[in-house]
């Protein structure tokens, strides 16, 4: 009673009965080519049984391996059985594990729906009007119930395996980390200019009146550190967009170590640097990259910190590794507080996901009296 009061429950008798036109189809077929055999009388019994047999599997293997039929039977499925699948109407079958699957629900199908056919041909082989009554009503019962059956049983077998679930997995563990990739480059980038923009904007402002060269030349940096958010803000968007064509400002590695000092220079930061003339040659082209990336967040932290504004960078190859330190006279606030340039620091907490990628270690914190930043990379194996 309760299957009766059920819309729902006549459309799962749709799909079943679907079945049940697809199974009388292979009957009749299989029944014809049966009987002209039998009747002929020139073939063997064992011969018209094995024909009869391969007459319905092999349309019903045929299609049960094709890949499309999981996509077809699948939404079938979620419009008549109200199946709900998780993750989305399941594609074709990419396997031959999918394909079993798929061969084995249309199996189920047909065989779902072949009971009501065989009960209706068993009524109208007994021609007594309460068998054909009671064989229709069971008919009936079997289809509602049947439907119910196939419904539950669709998410097994048309649903992702096990092995899609692990591929789904991955892949959102791969897109969780080309995220907090993207936010790093985000934060180290073109927070790192926006940084120098907030400093030399407020120190414009206040000798704007008794020296304008002095803000001339802290205009003219704002300039320069705007065109290098540009620049790495296309690189983000550009992998957050995943285009096929290489991004048309490549990321910066140690070759441009100069220019990041210079830039930091002009933004009031006295840094004295000791880095090797071959430091560009630095392989993996990921340490390279990533180191570049280190030392932008640690002189960004000291010009926002560092008082008197000074900074001490050393890049060196030492026994296999590359070894960054950067140190400045002030320690800078613990934890995520907020800082003078109204942003949250996390640049800390990024220098260490970035040193941990690639195997490296990274110490942060205050030495005789001087807030020092020690990162060691692997430069041995890997690849660029």
């Amino acid at each position: 009673m309760r299957l009766l009061g059920d819309p729902s429950a006549y459309l799962r008798m749709v799909f079943v009965l679907i079945g049940s036109g697809l199974a009388l189809s292979f009957g009749l077929l299989d029944a014809t080519v049966i009987a002209s055999l039998v009747l002929s009388g020139a073939v063997p019994i064992w011969i018209v049984v094995l024909l009869g047999t391969l007459l319905v599997a092999a349309p019903v293997v045929g299609f049960g391996l094709v890949p499309a039929s999981r996509s077809i039977e699948a939404a079938a499925a979620e419009s008549l059985l109200g199946v709900r699948f998780p993750d989305g109407t399941p594609g074709p079958a990419l396997d031959w594990a999918q394909r079993r699957r798929s061969l084995g629900w249309f199996a189920c199908h047909l065989l779902a729906g072949a009971v009501p056919v065989a009960l209706v041909l068993l009524a109208l082989a007994v021609g007594d009007p309460a068998w054909v009554t009671v064989c229709g009503v069971a008919a009936l019962v079997a289809t509602f119930a049947l439907g119910q059956g196939l419904a539950a049983l669709a998410p097994s077998l048309l649903g992702p395996s096990r092995a899609e679930r692990i591929a789904a997995l991955e892949r959102d563990v791969h897109r969780a980390v080309q995220r907090n990739r993207i936010a790093r480059e985000i934060h180290d980038g073109v927070g790192h200019a926006l940084s120098l923009v907030t400093v030399q904007a407020a120190a414009a402002r206040r000798v704007i009146d008794r020296d304008p060269r002095f803000a001339a030349a802290a205009l003219d940096a704002i300039e320069q550190a705007a065109r290098s958010a540009t620049a790495d803000l296309d690189q983000a968007l550009g992998l957050l967009r995943e285009e096929g064509s290489p991004s048309r400002h490549p990321a910066p590695d140690l070759s441009a170590v100069a220019t990041l000092l210079a830039t930091i220079r002009s933004a009031g930061l006295q840094v004295r640097a000791d880095v090797p003339p071959d430091i560009a040659g630095v392989r993996p082209a990921a340490v390279s990259r990533e180191a570049y990336r280190i030392v932008q967040e640690a002189l960004t932290n000291a010009l926002r910190y560092a008082d008197p504004p000074q900074a001490t960078v050393t890049i060196e190859l030492s026994g296999g590794d590359l070894r960054v330190t950067v140190d400045n006279p002030a320690a800078p606030p613990s934890g995520r507080r907020r800082t003078a340039t109204g942003r949250t620091g996390r640049g800390l907490r990024g220098i260490e996901e970035r040193a941990a990628a690639l195997g490296g270690t990274m110490t942060a914190g205050p030495v005789d009296g001087r807030w020092r930043l020690a990162v060691r990379l692997p430069v041995t194996g890997g690849a660029p």
